[in-house]
């Protein structure tokens, strides 16, 4: 096994790392202040990161992609992620979207790589979030369409999105194996933005999302009747690997802030850094870095050896995470006073931490499919 990272990656990351240093770090301080980088704001971000290269990272070149390694897409999201606003480049589609016929890879797919249209997801529901057989949101057959009712809440990347990718129930008694996947578009009557939910994050205030009689053509219908699941099986695969990145970024931006307060900070004459206590923090820190990376990064190699990744994933999500809440709570414990306040990013990271916990399915349900497929058990195995 070698998941050695090539000289082209690193110049890449060497690149990604200017950009976050010339184009994202003087918008640190204020928004450390207000909470907050705005759409127009992170659309102009993307703009720039399109001019240097920076664009459909993910896509494969035959659709007009760069084709980057899942192994460089860790990277590039971990160097983006040293900076708490939680941006990434644009221009890739949701992996959900390959999976799409020609008329939806020409209405939905495309139009992101050409940066015409941005999509965001919706699974959870205010009774249930990572056990697919409690949706209640339901899709139903009416001649060449569907008429959707339900609600979804806790819906990322809401404001600036064109369109839904919505799964629903199509078969309630089925459970697991009714759902089916809808390309939902913003306008569709029935269709609202129920309202934003405030939270204890910066800039993720996600929002609720209600279906009242909405009409979607049968043409919106993503996959199978009744295959959903294996859709979203793939998409949440694939976002945990990316937060998996995210987390390595954040624990090694705290890190070194911490590791410098250390050099600096004196007490009774000496630096804080002199002191075991203070020592025995970063060592820690440093070691459950080091392993939660190469979780990551063998993960992603996995991937890029077409092998599948699922149980990989849920292991490099769940110790990443963990590791990153235990980092940042150090790495402001260091800091003392100073890390508490907004004038330093630790405190904005530590509550964004908080919620990747949760999100893409929580800790508790990571240890539970791990053991799982460990025992050999099925889905609902005792």
């Amino acid at each position: 096994m070698d998941f050695e990272v090539s000289e082209d990656l690193r110049l890449m990351v060497e690149s990604v790392r200017r950009f976050r240093e010339r184009e994202l770090m003087p918008l640190e301080r204020d928004f450390l202040i207000h909470g907050k980088l705005g759409v127009e704001t992170r659309f102009a971000l993307e703009r720039k990161g399109r001019e240097q290269g920076f664009w459909a990272l993910e896509a494969p070149p035959e659709f007009g992609g760069a084709g980057v390694s899942n192994l460089g897409l860790c990277l590039v999201d971990e160097e983006l992620f040293k900076h708490p606003a939680m941006f990434e480049f644009g221009g890739s589609p949701e992996p959900a979207l390959y999976l799409g016929n020609e008329d939806q890879k020409k209405r939905f797919f495309f139009p992101i790589i050409s940066g015409e249209k941005h999509s965001c997801y919706a699974f959870t529901e205010p009774g249930g979030g990572s056990d697919f057989a409690s949706i209640r949101t339901v899709a139903k057959k009416d001649g060449d369409h569907w008429t959707i009712n339900g609600t979804k809440t806790f819906i990322s990347y809401v404001e600036g999105a064109d369109f839904v990718i919505l799964f629903t129930t199509t078969d309630p008694r089925a459970g697991a194996h009714g759902i089916t996947c809808f390309l939902v578009e913003k306008g569709t009557p029935g269709f609202t933005v129920a309202r934003q939910i405030p939270t204890m994050g910066d800039d993720w205030d996600p929002h609720e999302l209600s279906f009242v009689d909405c009409v979607v053509p049968d043409a919106n219908r993503l996959g199978e009747v009744g295959g959903g699941f294996a859709i979203a099986d793939l998409q949440l695969t694939h976002g945990r690997l990316k937060i998996s990145a995210f987390q390595l970024g954040i624990a090694q931006r705290c890190l070194d802030l911490a590791t410098e307060w250390a050099k600096q900070r004196t007490t009774w004459g000496k630096p804080i850094g002199a002191r075991q206590a203070i020592q025995w923090m970063l060592a820690d820190s440093e070691v459950e870095l080091e392993a939660a990376r190469l979780l990551v990064y063998r993960a992603a190699w996995l991937a890029d050896s077409k092998r599948r990744i699922r149980n990989e994933a849920f292991i490099a999500k769940l110790y990443a995470t963990e590791m990153a809440q235990r980092v940042t709570d150090r790495a402001l414990q260091i800091f003392g006073g100073m890390g508490y306040t907004r004038e330093l990013p630790i405190q904005s990271f530590y509550r964004q931490v908080r919620v990747w916990r949760i999100g893409h399915g929580t800790s508790e349900i990571h240890r539970w499919m791990i053991a799982r497929n460990m025992l050999g058990l099925s889905a609902h195995g005792q």
